[in-house]
């Protein structure tokens, strides 16, 4: 604030200073001019390329697909430890072999595949516990290197 005679008499004025104002906007476009390069930047995705040369029924022959049912894996209820039951039976290939051999066959059935044919498709019943499913798919990933894991989706 400043304060100026006139002849007339004594008066205040005030003059604003913006020199604070311009260097708060000055620092707002510096931070705008890096923030914002930051945002546009996109994300990686790996989309998959159809492949018009092989035949469906080819496609679903090279999947590998993991059932885990109710009736051979009794994991309905929350887990007690960190183990599965010891009478857990999950289907690989349609065959259904124990749940602690899971990661071997795994490996076994893919270790011959390409890493980006690598893929396991699971199908779990709905009434079984989320945790447990996944604990059966650490399993069979535990094993193989690179393995996808992908989903069914219905039509």
């Amino acid at each position: 604030m400043q304060m100026n005679r006139d002849d007339s008499g004594s008066s205040l004025q005030s003059e604003i200073n913006i020199t604070p104002l311009v260097d708060v906007v000055l620092v707002l476009l510096i931070i705008f001019m890096v923030v914002v390069p930051l945002l546009m930047r996109g994300y990686d995705v790996n989309i998959p390329k159809n492949s018009t040369s092989s035949a469906p029924s080819q496609a679903r022959e090279s999947r590998l697909i993991l059932s885990v049912s109710p009736t051979t894996c009794p994991i309905l209820t929350p887990p007690a430890g960190d183990s599965l039951p010891a009478n857990c039976q999950v289907t690989l290939a349609d065959q259904e072999i124990p749940a602690t051999e899971l990661s071997a066959r795994v490996a076994e059935i893919l270790e011959s595949r390409p890493a980006e044919k690598r893929v396991l498709f699971p199908d779990a019943d709905d009434r079984l516990t989320y945790e447990r499913v996944l604990r059966i798919n650490d399993l069979a990933k535990s094993g193989v290197e690179d393995l996808k894991v992908e989903f069914i989706t219905a039509n």
